[in-house]
């Protein structure tokens, strides 16, 4: 049996997979000072409690890693990490690490019927992987389709954690639906929650025509739309696949990005299959025990 953990700025996701399926999983609240330590305690209280032996532990990080170390997690806050030391201090486990969207990607690569695919997840943050005939591309710093932090907003120019400005991840994610409706709440009518506001309850209302919530849909998806099309243009992949918390919205926002994509897309790859994560919440943690 292998574990696989995908890790999230408020929680961790831990899975264990056999024969490629996940078998059981569960998930911890995270406080970034005892990350690790929360994350391997609760593994080590779960094989022992049920007697299971481990092949290996793979992480999704939320950042950039390359070989085990942990450059940058700045939606978590943590940096500079040696995953290999951490490890040791509670297992002689093999591990592995990658960025978490890597990992949903390969999870969702293993189950789909393209050998191509490009996925992008929509959370706290916004990432992407990119896998060409079952192979994840993770190039020479491992950043590869970092869509997160393709510069693609000039009118706002929101700053991102990353340090840097304009990224996609400043528009498309949960942080910034909440602050474009933040920003525009006094520019159109609405009937949103300001004191439950999440990127859930603008899609709710946009389900129901609010001027607000559609104004925030309709900007979000050509923004994501405007992104696609300079991945397809740049990579040719045969599917985009989008994931995340944000995405779990529904329809709604999918079939949005299509209507963009005939307006603003390249005309070979404006028809591109479009489609939701067919494993949910679980792309990661599947993908992450493949490493």
């Amino acid at each position: 049996m292998k574990c696989g953990v995908d890790i999230g700025g408020q929680s961790a996701k831990i899975g264990f997979v056999e024969n490629n399926k996940l078998v059981d999983s569960f998930r911890i609240k995270t406080n970034k000072d005892t990350l690790f330590c929360d994350i391997f305690n609760s593994i080590n209280e779960y094989i022992n409690k049920n007697n299971i032996k481990l092949e290996s532990i793979g992480f999704g990080i939320p950042g950039n890693v390359n070989n085990n170390y942990i450059y940058n997690m700045p939606n978590i806050g943590l940096k500079n990490i040696d995953l290999n030391k951490e490890a040791l201090k509670y297992t002689n486990i093999k591990i592995n690490s990658t960025n978490d969207a890597n990992c949903a990607a390969l999870g969702e690569a293993l189950y789909s019927e393209y050998s191509s695919i490009y996925f992008i997840t929509l959370g706290t943050g916004c990432g992407g992987g990119y896998v060409y005939n079952k192979e994840l591309v993770i190039g020479k710093t491992h950043s590869a389709a970092e869509i997160g932090h393709m510069f693609i907003d000039y009118k706002h120019n929101y700053k991102c954690t990353c340090g840097l400005t304009g990224c996609l991840e400043t528009i498309a994610s949960s942080v910034g639906i909440v602050r474009l409706a933040k920003e525009y709440k006094d520019k159109y009518k609405t009937n949103i929650d300001f004191n439950n506001l999440s990127s859930k309850e603008v899609f709710d209302k946009a389900k129901l025509n609010d001027e607000l919530g559609l104004f925030v849909l309709n900007y979000v998806s050509k923004t994501l739309a405007l992104a696609i099309r300079n991945i397809c243009v740049t990579l040719d992949p045969e599917c985009i696949i989008i994931g995340g918390g944000v995405a779990e919205c529904g329809d709604i926002l999918i079939n949005k990005i299509k209507e963009y994509m005939n307006e603003v897309g390249f005309y070979a790859s404006k028809n591109i299959d479009i489609k939701p994560a067919k494993l949910g919440n679980d792309s990661g943690m599947i993908g992450a025990s493949l490493l």
